[in-house]
């Protein structure tokens, strides 16, 4: 959704194809919905089988149809959720189509969209670059979350939200919403990190870290962070380096690290450039690509 409020019935949107990456997806789409006190959908593409490299009615019984395959995937994942979160109203579904074009239709309607980093058969073989999840991110409207082999376990004393930023607050301002929507849902911190290039480290002088300096480019990004009244603590690291590297860094204690997308010039689609693919691949916690047109349900 690009402008205006953000309804309470829009959904918590996860792609499942049976895998135990999209097991693991389905499982924090559930939490996540179950924070925000939304709906659950789970969507089955009845294509995906073309790009995982598996038949999903392999498990069944010979002489099962490949509808009643798709079926038993999405029935399975509504139980499951449903288990983890009775509390949820949970929709499933069995969409015709290939799973790029279905999970972003899907995501037009959601509140965030939710995908594994891997899935069946070929795909988890190969890097998130160029699988279904990639090609949603630079597609979709509404913020992804792809959901990688691990999900944290945090104690509830070291936990927080890590969203990375740029030098222009401007561009930074949707997916820094998200961040503290979701430290707020959560009653935890928020961390922003801006990673400091060669250029600005010329600039200004070394040692950024609660400096005056440091102090602005955190007003600029979280400017209403004040008003909030909501108990997050939101606290701003300026690290030298790389950024893959700064950002993979802070979020070894994260429950999510969120980066923004944005349009390349003339492009339609956006592009995920060599930060968001090293955060896809390494981070140590679900990734969240949030568009830059995105618009909170709070603003």
């Amino acid at each position: 959704m690009r402008k205006g409020a953000w309804p309470v019935d829009r959904p918590v949107t996860v792609g499942v194809d049976g895998s135990p990456s999209s097991m693991r997806a389905l499982d924090w789409a559930a939490d996540e919905a179950a924070l925000h006190g939304r709906p659950l959908r789970v969507v089955y593409a009845s294509a995906w089988e073309r790009f995982e490299g598996a038949t999903p009615a392999e498990d069944f019984p010979e002489g099962a149809t490949e509808a009643a395959a798709l079926e038993r995937i999405t029935d399975d994942a509504a139980v499951r959720a449903r288990r983890r979160r009775p509390e949820v109203g949970i929709q499933a579904e069995v969409l015709p189509g290939e799973p790029v074009d279905v999970l972003v239709q899907a995501g037009e309607d959601a509140f965030v969209l939710v995908v594994g980093h891997r899935g069946h058969g070929a795909l988890a073989r190969r890097l998130f670059t160029g699988s279904v999840g990639a090609g949603v991110a630079e597609r979709v409207w509404c913020p992804v979350v792809v959901v990688g082999d691990s999900v944290p376990e945090l104690p509830s004393d070291v936990r927080q939200i890590v969203v990375g930023i740029g030098e222009g607050a401007d561009a930074d301002a949707a997916h820094v919403a998200f961040a503290l929507q979701e430290a707020q849902a959560r009653g935890c911190d928020l961390v922003v990190v801006h990673a400091r290039s060669p250029q600005e480290t010329r600039r200004d002088p070394p040692g950024l870290h609660g400096s005056p300096a440091a102090d602005a480019l955190l007003s600029a990004a979280v400017p209403d962070r004040a008003a909030l009244g909501s108990g997050v603590v939101v606290r701003g690291q300026v690290i030298d380096g790389p950024p893959q590297k700064a950002l993979l860094h802070v979020a070894d204690h994260a429950d999510l690290l969120v980066l923004g997308v944005r349009h390349g010039h003339g492009m339609v689609c956006r592009e995920l450039g060599p930060t968001h693919h090293a955060a896809l691949r390494h981070a140590p916690c679900p990734v969240a690509l949030v568009p830059g047109l995105w618009a909170s349900p709070h603003r």
